[in-house]
């Protein structure tokens, strides 16, 4: 005759799964060994009147065999990140002192320098209102006014002087542009070659910025070209 089991060793299948669903909310993760231990364990104390089925135990191990092959997914994607971005940063400090070419018209001039810039005219202009301004203060530097332009690419060059011919420091500057078209003012997007002074990460954009003005950051990618 077969007695009644009560010894409290061995667990139902009811009792492993509230079990499982307390290991599975508790703080500490269940890594390889514990989960070893723990299956070991439900082996040898399981109920032998009611054993779990083997469905159950494969169920187990594929689901665990799932989390880590996820888990060593996302570890090789972190390391290719990481080295993707040593990569950008190595490249970005090559242009530390070089000039780069982009939109927003901040650049490093005055001293009595030429700073040129440009524009693109697709319909042409009547006529091109050039700024420069402090970007820091605000204060108007400069303005000349220049005639029609055909369409294209127009060139704007500033001789780093101010509205009454005096030299100004060098330092950075904002160069604006405004053009007249069919008899409208509008406002007209300025390119500058400008000195790269630092790179920094963009954990947003996952990118490469580059320092061009006091506090003036743009992405690598909207670089447009490249000088010395």
């Amino acid at each position: 005759m077969v007695s009644t089991v009560t010894d409290t060793t061995f667990l139902t299948s009811d009792q492993y799964n509230e079990q499982q669903k307390a290991v599975s909310y508790g703080e500490d993760e269940l890594g390889q060994d514990a989960f070893l231990t723990l299956f070991t364990a439900q082996l040898q104390n399981q109920n032998p009147l009611d054993p779990m089925e083997n469905e159950a135990f494969v169920s187990q191990l594929a689901e665990f065999s799932s989390l880590e092959g996820i888990k060593g997914m996302q570890g090789s994607l972190d390391n290719m990140v990481n080295g993707m971005r040593q990569e950008q940063m190595v490249a970005g400090a090559n242009l530390v002192g070089k000039k780069v070419q982009v939109a927003g018209g901040h650049f490093t001039g005055g001293n009595g320098a030429i700073t040129q810039g440009s524009i693109d005219l697709k319909s042409g202009a009547e006529s091109i209102i050039l700024s420069v301004y402090d970007p820091k203060s605000g204060d108007l530097i400069y303005r000349d006014t220049q005639g029609g332009k055909l369409p294209g690419r127009a060139e704007l060059n500033w001789n780093g002087r101010d509205r009454s011919g005096e030299i100004v420091p060098e330092g950075g500057y904002l160069m604006t542009a405004s053009a007249v078209i069919n008899g409208k003012l509008e406002t007209v997007p300025v390119t500058t070659m400008a000195d790269v002074r630092s790179v920094s990460w963009d954990p947003a954009a996952q990118e490469i910025s580059l320092e061009v003005g006091d506090g003036v950051f743009v992405a690598l990618a909207d670089v447009e070209r490249i000088g010395i």
